[in-house]
């Protein structure tokens, strides 16, 4: 696929970024919008409403836990740098980048994501 058809692709994920450091949660915005994603970031209790309202969202957090309501239909992208293998198991798709992590790393893991 080319680099105009993957981004035009990628337009149609939507994906919810809710990272409690503000630094990280504009870097992956920043990161995924340049990459051709639709990106909204929100706190916890916003995010909350936005999942219910629009499953076809992809969830990328540092804190899954105060999603698990979610786990049987949304895709989860997981930002840690100490892996919970319990909570990966909880969601129905879910990858892990751990940090520190470069942008390209971010991106090759929402690809992934977006395609299982």
């Amino acid at each position: 696929m080319d680099s105009k058809a993957e981004s035009s692709a990628r337009q149609k994920e939507k994906l919810l970024v809710i990272v409690e450091d503000v630094l990280v949660s504009k870097l992956v915005r920043t990161v995924l919008q340049k990459n051709g994603y639709s990106v909204v970031t929100a706190g916890p209790a916003e995010a909350i409403g936005i999942l219910r309202s629009t499953p076809e969202e992809i969830l990328l957090t540092n804190t899954p836990a105060n999603f698990l309501e979610f786990a049987e239909r949304i895709p989860l992208l997981y930002l840690t740098s100490s892996p919970d293998p319990e909570m990966q198991a909880a969601f129905r798709s879910c990858r892990v980048v751990l940090k520190p992590f470069a942008p390209k790393e971010l991106v090759e893991a929402v690809d992934a994501l977006s395609r299982e």
